[in-house]
Parts: structure tokens; sequence; C-alpha cells
């Protein structure tokens, strides 16, 4: 049996009509893995059921956390599954965390959708902490954060990232801005986007596109059209992922999205664990 890993990472939009599509286009590309953001109560059961078709027949699922919130994740796995204690971010329901029984050890799987900038409050900030007071330490096994980060508004071909720390919510700027403390919240969230986006590099978490292509790729995975009919993009899904799963494939399926069947395109990662061991 090989021990590669193969990992499929979506967010599938809350998409109701389409579900059979995106069942039919996910099941064929055959994952050990599938990470899905933005499911509904509705379209639970039929992604476990059709994926448990096809193999993957252990799924777990944040819905427990929703507090009356209708979108949350599930995590599909062809392995067993053990679901973490949750991270204490302020929405628990958007960050599902599992260990994975593989064939190449034990893996922590952290399916994550970080709130927009323009969510209410300090939401995005808060959820971006929290991941990282988690998973900023040494672990002793395999680790991957994969999902819709909502982060960064850009990268230079020269590896810099710029983030959304300027698009805070008016209603936290009005706020600080009467209080003098502008400059501070635009610290702290641009600290809180970084510390996911640059940090977690630092603990063996780093982005498997970025490490296999560079900087030299300019891919969107989410795109919007404004009223003047421009089109504005960014990288906000991401696999990021531990040296000892050897990432030897990441990619985007753009063509997903360019379809319809969701707003984001899914990202694929290929591991292959056993060459860490050669």
């Amino acid at each position: 049996m090989s021990a590669s890993i193969k990992l499929l990472s979506w967010n599938v939009a809350g998409r109701t009509k389409l579900l059979g599509e995106q069942i039919d286009a996910v099941a064929r590309q055959e994952p050990d893995l599938v990470c899905l953001q933005e499911i509904r109560p509705s379209t639970r059961e039929p992604w476990a059921s059709a994926l448990g078709e096809v193999g993957l027949f252990h799924a777990l699922d944040s819905g427990e956390f929703r507090n009356g919130r209708r979108l949350f994740n599930l995590t599909v796995s062809r392995w067993p599954l053990v679901e973490l204690p949750a991270i204490a971010a302020p929405h628990p329901e958007r960050v599902l965390s599992t260990v994975v029984e593989t064939p190449a050890g034990l893996l922590d799987l952290h399916n994550a959708h970080v709130p927009p900038a323009q969510s209410r409050g300090f939401l995005k900030v808060e959820t971006c902490e929290a991941i990282y007071e988690r998973l900023a330490r040494p672990a002793d096994r395999h680790r991957i954060l994969c999902g819709d980060l909502n982060l960064p508004r850009e990268e230079t071909v020269h590896g810099e990232v710029i983030t959304f720390a300027e698009n805070h919510p008016k209603s936290g700027a009005s706020t600080v801005a009467r209080l003098g403390y502008a400059s501070q919240v635009l610290e702290r969230w641009d600290a809180a986007e970084r510390s996911l986006a640059e940090g977690l590099a630092e603990w063996d978490l780093a982005d498997a596109f970025r490490a296999l292509h560079g900087y030299d790729r300019r891919d969107v995975s989410w795109v919007f059209h404004t009223r003047a009919r421009r089109k504005a993009g960014f990288r906000l899904d991401h696999v990021l992922a531990s040296a000892s799963l050897v990432p030897g494939f990441c990619d985007y399926q753009h063509g997903w999205r360019e379809l319809g069947l969701s707003d984001h395109s899914a990202l694929e990662a290929v591991f292959d664990p056993a060459q860490a061991r050669t």
C-alpha cells in the first residue's frame, strides 16, 4: 500500500443546487482526506454518504458549535478520525481539529474557515490569534492547517506579504479612532494575519503551494466583481504542512470555480511521508 496522502480542501460556499456536481468533482479526484468549509446542515449527510461510497468512511463536523449560525466545517477521511478539543475561536465551528490515523502515522488536521475582514467586530483577528496560539508550539507528529484562511491581501514576487489590516471593520475603526488607538488596532490586525501567513512557518507549518511553486505564480482562489465590472482576486485558500509530510504536489482546481461550483477554487495536495525516512 502506498504511504502517500492526498488531501483536498474546498470552501463549497454553502451550495445546495450544485451539491451533486460538487460531490462528483471531489470524488473523481480520489482523495484520502477532504476538508470542506461552509457546509449546511442539509448538505452534511449527502457529502458524508457520497464520500463514504468511495472509501472515505470516517466523517466529523463542527456543527455542534454553531449556536444558531448556519455554516460549519466537515472533515472526511479514508482512515479513522478522532476529534481534538476545539480551538478557542470566537465562532468555534470555524475550526475543526482532528487526529487522523494515517498509514504514515498520526496526523493533526486542522480544517479552518477564518472570517473575512468585513466580519462584525474583531472575529477575524481573534480567530487568527486563536489558531496561532494552538499551533505555535513543537509537535511530535505530522500536522496540517488547511482551508479558507481569508488572507493575505497580496504576495509580491519577492515573497512580501501584504495583509488586510487596512480593511478592519468600520465599527471598530470609528471606536478606536475616537479613543486615539487606530494605530494599535491596525498593528494587532496586521500581526494576527501575519501569524498565520508567515509565523507558523517557524513552527514547521509551511505553505505547501509556495514551497513547490515559489512566488512567481500569481494564482487567486477567490474572485469578486465590482460595480465597475472590474475583477479582483485573492489567494485565500491554503495548505500549511509539516516538513515530515514531504509535499510533492499542491495546486488549485480553478476550473471548479470558473464553472460556478463554488466561489472558491479547491486546493489539492499530495504528500509522501515515506520520502522523509529515506
